[in-house]
């Protein structure tokens, strides 16, 4: 019976990993619930997130991806693993650089399964590669979610405060609701920001910027659900389609070294 149990779990599991939320996804179970004290949300943040993503992204290898990538390439296949991108998308990559992009939902459990795996390869990604996350913009309830990155992507631009893991905690392992009238803002106040900093950010060319720069990508990847990543503006893959998370890495890396100039 047990052996059963763990089967059934781990099939489960691997479900969830590799499936994605569409546009038309509902965020109606998370709730805004306000800590007692402000300390209360960011000793929970220090100790579970780092632990979860942080540390994971750091310190794991992942030998699955480094087999996938050592595996002949040619069993991807564009129009199944992958799919090209048409009208290509404009990049804002600098001059040599191939754009990754991952297109992501803040509320979105696949994304947050899927973001230790980002966090490693941002830090260890071919000197080649542009990479960048960008909230997706798919329908009102995400746009708000992607306020919240911008705000804290502005507040803490070298990621120091870790404002962007702790958010992803907030949503899903304290179920707080980001997205409603202030919700955002006491969240910013409890890591210590004040209110003021917030209004500053939110009324910035470069807060605005980021988000009509994120529409545009959101409109011309033609995704409807993420996490999803974009190649130099020409291809598009998710876990789901790319079958693993190993073997999206691998399209990843192979699709980018095509795209080196």
């Amino acid at each position: 019976m047990k052996k059963k149990l763990k089967r059934i779990s781990l099939v489960i599991s691997t479900v969830v990993a590799l499936s994605a939320c569409d546009s038309a996804s509902s965020d109606a179970k998370r709730v805004d619930v306000t800590p007692a004290t402000p300390s209360a949300i960011v000793d929970k943040a220090t100790k579970v997130i780092p632990a979860n993503l942080i540390a994971k992204a750091e310190t794991e290898t992942v030998p699955e991806a480094k087999a996938a990538a050592a595996t002949n390439t040619s069993k991807y296949v564009e129009g199944k693993h992958y799919v090209e991108i048409f009208p290509e998308m404009q990049t804002d990559a600098t001059a040599g650089k191939v754009e990754v992009i991952e297109m992501m939902w803040l509320g979105c459990p696949h994304c947050y399964t899927l973001e230790p795996t980002m966090l490693k390869y941002k830090k260890n990604h071919p000197k080649y590669v542009e990479f960048k996350q960008v909230p997706a913009m798919l329908n009102p309830s995400w746009a708000k979610d992607g306020e919240t990155y911008y705000i804290a992507e502005i507040l803490d631009p070298k990621g120091e405060a870790e404002l962007i893991t702790k958010i992803f905690q907030a949503i899903h392992e304290q179920k707080r609701r980001l997205n409603r009238p202030d919700a955002a803002k006491r969240f910013f106040i409890e890591q210590g920001y004040t209110a003021e900093q917030v209004d500053n950010v939110k009324n910035s060319m470069a807060f605005k910027a980021k988000i009509k720069r994120a529409q545009e990508i959101s409109a011309s990847s033609q995704a409807q659900s993420v996490p999803t990543l974009i190649i130099n503006g020409k291809y598009r893959t998710s876990p789901y389609i790319a079958g693993s998370e190993a073997d999206l890495m691998a399209i990843i890396d192979m699709l980018a070294k095509k795209e080196r100039k």
